[in-house]
């Protein structure tokens, strides 16, 4: 569609498909001008959609504007369920207001500090040339994996995640910020990735707590807010956001900054005869390309911006992208200008003066600057080597694939320690590939006479689970049952306090298998044991339902008759810390 023929509402920008060729900048452009706030459908939106919001002062006023717009929401374009929002708003501090927001960026901001960062920049020279000393030999590559390398190793020191562990790192990112995209992930490894990114957290935070360090996740694990420290929903939380921003981000405008120079090797050469330029390359490069294309908050109260009624509870998405592009703050926005004066105006960390403003904006920038000057200066003929896949998202402006060719050189030093990162996930999603559906090969009958009873609902509510990836029989999740009831006719109880665990594997095609071991307490006094297996279908992201087949134990007078029920349960899953099932007795 032609820029001449383009109108308000022609673009759905609720949809990731329309990012996956390229930013409709065109678009942005006409929004800007003719409707600088609308309002986008998006169905399994709470409020069945959200306002764009495309300009550079409206951006700005709703960042600064705390008490109406709240960051208490789903911060993406995707609709989140509410369930799930509960388990991360207010322990994450991109999903937190004032105080707890506070707290939160009080604990880790020593890490980010212009003297932290100092002592960081050996580390972040030392990656980038590494990075460029795996690669440079070969004539060809996937710059991905240059472009993973530094960020991971400097997100994971600052964490102290061990160097074994830093693969996961980017593959638990990608399993999240891909969720769009089914060639990366699906909702199935989306969830898993929070799972293990939770569960690591917890037992990271549980070692720091018992060995103290100077890394990051030791502040966070001795933080303390009002006497109690952080908990483990609060540590992984915290542990996601700084493990995946803290990289994805980065490489993703590193592979953005690239391409730019590929285009213009004019600016290359420019950069490679006066390094002092590549500061303000590396603004321009935020300013033109935005790594995280937009953010939201909700309204907690109606408001009016620019001239529109934003009423209470209403989602609205600011397009940091197109506010970068506003013709009103940067002149001749969609040219690629390393002399440009106000390029460091960008809104890619957030508006300047916000409280949500990028606390690692500082990281970046020196990162980038480092693997920036590698490229430039050690690959002077590189250039695209095929096509440059992107990413089906309308979150991250993301690139999955950016293959190049250049002159081969020697290395200036050993790199075989180096990991490349992005290929090592390629190879696990190839591994993973092809699994088939199963077939139906039985249908329920008519006429067979079982009854079943209602016997309870059942309500658990469970804690981060510790997971162990890729055993022999697929990922296995062991979850504490923190608090559990029973409601029904004829029992009510609820968990013992003794040890209850819900177990359970997700195999390679998606099967779920969970096997429960637990005790309750009926409000009368009697003690009674209860196990179950039970099946689902985990390849739909937690949506399907789970069935289970509870057997009792007792020795209770009043309730041995649950000795000789068979029963059956179908449950459902609310969020990552929550299960419900309506148990039957069959007869």
């Amino acid at each position: 569609m032609s820029s001449n023929t383009l109108k308000v509402g022609d673009v759905d920008l609720a949809n990731p498909e329309i990012f996956e060729k390229a930013v409709p900048h065109e678009y942005f452009a006409l929004l800007r001008k003719e409707a600088p706030i609308t309002w986008q459908p998006q169905p399994d939106e709470e409020n069945g959609g959200f306002w764009n919001i495309t300009r550079y002062a409206d951006i700005e006023e709703i960042e600064k504007n705390v008490e109406v717009f709240t960051s208490r929401c789903d911060i993406s374009p995707m609709p989140v369920p509410q369930s799930t929002l509960e388990n991360t708003i207010d322990h994450s501090i991109i999903m937190s207001d004032p105080p707890r927001h506070t707290f939160l960026r009080q604990a880790i901001m020593k890490a980010f500090t212009p003297k932290a960062i100092k002592k960081l920049e050996e580390t972040i020279q030392t990656c980038a040339v590494d990075a460029m000393n795996a690669i440079i030999d070969k004539g060809e590559c996937d710059l991905h994996d240059m472009a993973a390398y530094t960020p991971i190793e400097v997100v994971a020191e600052i964490l102290g995640v061990p160097a074994h562990d830093r693969q996961k790192l980017f593959d638990w990112a990608n399993a999240m910020f891909g969720s769009s995209d089914p060639e990366l992930s699906d909702p199935q490894r989306n969830m898993m990735g929070a799972f293990q990114m939770f569960s690591y957290a917890r037992r990271l935070g549980m070692a720091r707590r018992a060995n103290p360090s100077d890394d990051v996740f030791s502040m966070l694990s001795a933080a303390e807010e009002d006497g109690e420290q952080l908990s483990d929903i609060d540590l992984g939380a915290t542990f996601i956001v700084l493990a995946t921003a803290g990289n994805e981000t980065t490489r993703t405008q590193f592979l953005q900054g690239a391409l730019l120079l590929i285009e213009h090797p004019e600016v290359a050469a420019q950069l490679r005869e006066d390094p002092s330029l590549m500061n303000n390359a590396v603004e321009e490069m935020l300013r033109l390309t935005t790594p995280a294309m937009c953010f939201a908050r909700r309204a907690t109260r109606d408001h009016v911006v620019n001239g529109q009624l934003i009423q209470a509870g209403e989602k609205v998405l600011m397009w940091y992208v197109s506010g970068n592009r506003d013709e009103a703050v940067f002149d001749d926005p969609n040219t690629f200008n390393i002399f440009r004066k106000n390029a460091n105006k960008h809104l890619s960390f957030g508006a300047t003066g916000a409280i949500h403003r990028c606390l690692g904006a500082n990281l970046a920038r020196t990162e980038l600057r480092a693997m920036l000057q590698q490229l430039v200066t050690r690959l002077p003929d590189v250039q695209l080597g095929g096509k440059v896949d992107r990413l089906r998202s309308n979150f991250t402006n993301g690139i999955k694939r950016m293959p190049v060719k250049f002159s081969k050189a020697e290395p200036t030093a050993d790199a075989s320690h180096v990991t490349m990162y992005a290929s090592g996930y390629e190879a696990a999603l190839k591994q993973g590939a092809n699994a088939a559906e199963p077939e139906v090969v039985l249908q329920a009958s008519e006429g067979h006479g079982i009854e079943l009873v209602h016997l309870a609902k059942v309500v658990l509510e469970l804690g981060v689970p510790i997971i162990i990836p890729e055993g022999p029989r697929g990922t296995r999740l062991m979850v504490d049952v923190t608090k559990a009831s029973w409601d029904g006719a004829r029992i009510k109880a609820v968990g013992a306090p003794c040890p209850a665990g819900d177990w359970a594997t997700v195999s390679a095609d998606g099967t779920l298998m969970i096997d429960v071991r637990a005790t309750i307490e009926t409000h009368d006094g009697a003690t009674i044991f209860i196990s179950y297996e039970g099946r689902s279908d985990y390849s739909k992201g937690g949506t399907a339902p789970i069935i289970i087949t509870p057997k009792f134990e007792t020795a209770d007078p009043r309730y041995m008759w649950l000795n000789k029920v068979q029963a059956v349960g179908r449950g459902h899953a609310e969020g990552m810390s929550k299960l419900i099932y309506d148990v039957y007795e069959v007869r």
